[in-house]
């Protein structure tokens, strides 16, 4: 079948992936000002080490549970460990996850060479779409960094974990793009820099596959093609118009 529709990963595919110190002094502000604004303030050793053990839960979550989890539930996590439960409408929680959201627009992540240029070029010839895994920000701050680099309207769909509560390399967020394109797994090519979460969740999704190794070299694909750059890629993708 023809090639009518490119579904992309979104962290060290479109945007740099790499952590920001000042994002997350940000964020862990806005944890301090929570478990304060609750009246259950703590050491300072105790707060780093308590957010450096909620980023390992949410990492744990991702990669091995698959589980598309939301801000609030590393934050309640984390409240949790202090034993501190609070009503589902807490506005201190809110507030909490809007400053996490806020962070990556404050000190956001710069798109990867050629991605702009690639994406537009892209969006002459395919319906494009977004599978993303969300990290501690939700999609609706992803969404704003697409915006902020005039973007997000190349994209008819975008597809979070948040949102599906399931993660990459599940069939359920590569499910729910396809609906959103209306296209068929065998016209629709998945493009992203995980062999494991990307590629092969892809193809296991009946989808079509590119590996992109512009952050770092993956080794041996199952891919039908890597590219090293985005002009590689939009190369590749083009040829298969036809195809």
């Amino acid at each position: 079948m023809a090639l009518r529709a490119v579904t992309f990963d979104y962290w060290d595919t479109l945007y740099d992936g790499a952590t920001k110190s000042e994002r997350v002094v940000l964020r862990q502000g806005a944890i301090r000002k929570l478990l304060a604004d609750i009246g259950r303030e703590i050491a300072d050793d105790d707060f780093v080490a308590l957010y450096r053990a909620s980023g390992a839960e949410a990492e744990r979550w991702w990669r091995e549970e698959h589980r598309g989890y939301t801000t609030q539930e590393r934050i309640r996590w984390l409240l949790a460990r202090v034993n501190v439960e609070r009503p589902a409408d807490c506005r201190h929680v809110a507030a909490a996850e809007r400053a996490v959201d806020d962070a990556l627009v404050a000190h956001p992540a710069p798109l990867l060479p050629g991605a702009g240029d690639g994406v537009a070029r892209l969006a002459s010839a395919f319906t494009l779409a977004i599978v993303s895994d969300t990290g501690f920000a939700s999609g609706r701050a992803q969404d704003r960094l697409l915006e902020r680099d005039q973007l997000l309207a190349f994209f008819a769909a975008t597809v979070y974990s948040m949102d599906i509560g399931h993660a990459k390399p599940r069939p359920e967020p590569f499910a729910a793009a396809l609906r959103a394109l209306g296209t068929a797994p065998a016209e629709t090519i998945h493009v992203g820099d995980n062999e494991h979460t990307d590629v092969r969740g892809a193809l296991k999704a009946g989808m079509r596959a590119v590996r992109v190794d512009f952050v770092r070299a993956g080794g041996p694909s199952e891919a039908e093609f890597v590219a090293r750059s985005f002009e590689e890629l939009v190369t590749y993708l083009l040829s298969q118009r036809g195809a």
